[in-house]
């Protein structure tokens, strides 16, 4: 009967623990949205989220776990997204990608050295590389060996988030260039090759 008490408890206080988590992490998210980098400090966090300053400390250890925590959720949404897409040819999938890279927001703040301070960069290169497969599952890269795919998966990825980075400047707009034109020729190029 102890134990029962004890499991029932434990499960209380973890399932506690996560909700706490998930206010800061949406509050993070809407001093992020707010304030942008620069904002996003753990004092403003934690009175968004109506903690004390340092209760913040006890769900996450800094604010690169945070922001790394930030573009984890941000990838996966991502990955679902363009998984469920009506689209299925490369180059719209990819336009749909680089579409959603642009608005991304704590992806493009946390570099890998940050990640990895917060012990977040595996998860996120996971998730990376999960939605690099995603976008370039359509190229048919299944016959290719495997360096050889993945030297084209990260190909048309890194297309996909230069062209995004480009399109959040807006330079592509000013060039006169659209993102899907250009991820066409790179796509068709790609699967010839």
């Amino acid at each position: 009967m102890t134990d029962v008490v004890t499991a029932a408890r434990k499960a209380r206080i973890e399932s506690e623990h996560e909700r706490k988590r998930k206010v800061i992490l949406d509050a993070a998210r809407r001093v992020f949205e707010r304030d942008g980098a620069k904002g996003l400090t753990m004092r403003a966090i934690a009175a968004e989220a109506g903690y004390a300053a340092g209760a913040v400390y006890f769900y996450f250890d800094s604010r690169a776990a945070i922001m790394a925590e930030l573009a984890v959720g941000e990838l996966t949404q991502m990955t679902k997204d363009i998984k469920g897409m009506t689209a299925r040819g490369a180059a719209e999938r990819a336009n749909s990608a680089a579409h959603a890279l642009a608005q991304a927001e704590s992806l493009f703040q946390i570099d890998a050295k940050e990640a990895e301070t917060a012990g977040s960069d595996r998860q996120i290169t996971g998730k990376l590389i999960t939605l690099f497969q995603t976008v370039a599952e359509p190229l048919g890269l299944d016959g290719l060996e495997g360096q050889e795919a993945n030297k084209r998966a990260l190909a048309f990825a890194a297309a996909v988030m230069g062209l995004a980075q480009m399109q959040r400047s807006g330079w592509l707009d000013k060039l006169g260039l659209s993102s899907e034109d250009t991820l066409q020729i790179l796509a068709d190029r790609l699967k010839s090759a």
